[in-house]
């Protein structure tokens, strides 16, 4: 991994400790992947009243070695900065007049980006990829 993307990993992540940076990037690894294989699911868990705002949480069926198993990435989100639902394992998204779920993963794959993860045609085609609602 490139020093750069090292130093920017550490800098996000030194801000809460969600992550080491090892775990960090497998999560980001693993995410791409899933995206990219379409394995990438969303559960919807509320919407406010108002529709402003929604919590969410992203699911990728993984295969193990016995039986396929759900990868949460809660905490790969809370990393980047989204808003943890208190008791949950669902993070929570503002905003209304658009597909909040489109929105988030098309934020998320940018990020990663941004980050060194993935390079700009990558991050086109799949920021038009998003998760499969539940």
């Amino acid at each position: 991994m490139g020093e750069t993307k090292r130093n920017k990993i550490i800098n996000l992540l030194e801000k809460d400790k969600v992550l080491n940076v090892e775990t960090f990037i497998e999560s980001a690894e693993k995410y791409i992947k899933a995206i990219k294989d379409c394995r990438m699911l969303c559960d919807i868990g509320s919407v406010s009243q108002s529709g402003m705002s929604r919590t969410l949480k992203f699911l990728s069926c993984e295969k193990g070695d016995s039986k396929y198993y759900y990868r949460n990435y809660y905490s790969l989100f809370k990393s980047l900065g989204y808003s943890t639902v208190k008791s949950s394992n669902h993070f929570r998204v503002y905003g209304c007049g658009m597909d909040m779920v489109f929105a988030t993963n098309y934020n998320i794959i940018h990020t990663l980006k941004n980050y060194g993860f993935i390079n700009k045609e990558l991050c086109d085609k799949l920021a038009q990829q998003p998760p499969i609602v539940i």
